[in-house]
């Protein structure tokens, strides 16, 4: 019986740390996401945080505030996405033919990605926007991103207009472009 008890005791106590350590785990891998790029403001609406820091090709380190001012478009995508490698040319189009005051940012969820992969799908649809990696998922975990591609379109004063889940062609940007 004493035996029985002390193995309880044990198996509880053993149980009690793994759930500690699973917890400490858990914050330590999520404690860089804590920001939020989209703030929700006192009148429902949601608001950019221009302070998002963003990270290029080379991995040299920016924030959004670089594009204040500009309506914005940005996209979430990974190369091997059927339905981003659809969206591509659509992309390009729309950006070779831009307004000055729009600026389209794409961010490939580099975290699941082979850097190889990324460079021959900037290469094979001659992408010139700029492209940011997602090296810790930070940007797709705060952005809230579920599916690719997904595209944000914010208004040039910060404020979050359209979401977009899926592919979407150059027509319809400039459409929902127009509108802002």
């Amino acid at each position: 019986m004493k035996m029985q008890r002390r193995r309880m005791i044990l198996l509880l106590s053993a149980l009690f740390i793994v759930i500690l350590i699973g917890i400490l785990v858990k914050n330590h891998i999520t404690k860089d996401t804590d920001f939020n790029p989209m703030i929700t403001t006192s009148n429902e609406t949601i608001k950019l945080d221009f302070n998002t820091p963003l990270t290029r090709l080379d991995e040299t380190g920016t924030t959004l505030e670089d594009y204040k001012g500009k309506i914005l478009i940005i996209n979430f995508w990974a190369s091997w996405c059927g339905p981003c490698q659809k969206e591509a040319p659509h992309l390009k189009a729309f950006y070779d033919n831009m307004p000055d005051n729009v600026e389209l940012l794409a961010i490939n969820i580099t975290s699941s990605e082979i850097r190889k992969n990324i460079e021959k799908f900037i290469d094979l649809y001659d992408l010139k926007f700029p492209i940011f990696l997602d090296l810790d998922k930070s940007l797709e975990k705060s952005f809230k991103v579920l599916t690719y591609p997904t595209t944000f379109i914010v208004d040039s004063d910060g404020t979050l207009k359209y979401t977009i889940k899926g592919p979407i062609d150059e027509n319809e940007l400039k459409k929902l472009i127009a509108n802002l």
